[in-house]
């Protein structure tokens, strides 16, 4: 059997592809940057960005008891009540 080539640590990237991911990294606020290699090359770079929302969002929805309510309803009523 033939020995299998060890891939060198110091593969250069293409300029385009090291651009595209400084450009990834550069937009992103929250989230994660996902390089795919097959070969030791890079076939895919995924991008997830997550968005968040300020504190007074949660407070929208309603009242503590509008909550429970919702809780109850959505469970047959076998939560407690929440909690302070």
């Amino acid at each position: 059997m033939k020995p299998v080539a060890k891939p060198s640590l110091a593969l250069p990237l293409p300029a385009e592809t090291l651009a595209q991911i400084a450009q990834m990294i550069r937009t992103i606020r929250f989230g994660a940057i996902q390089i795919t290699i097959h070969d030791s090359r890079v076939v895919q770079i995924e991008k997830v960005e997550k968005i968040r929302l300020p504190a007074e969002a949660d407070r929208s929805f309603g009242s503590r008891k509008q909550k429970t309510a919702l809780a109850n309803r959505t469970t047959g009523g076998l939560n407690p009540p929440m909690v302070p």
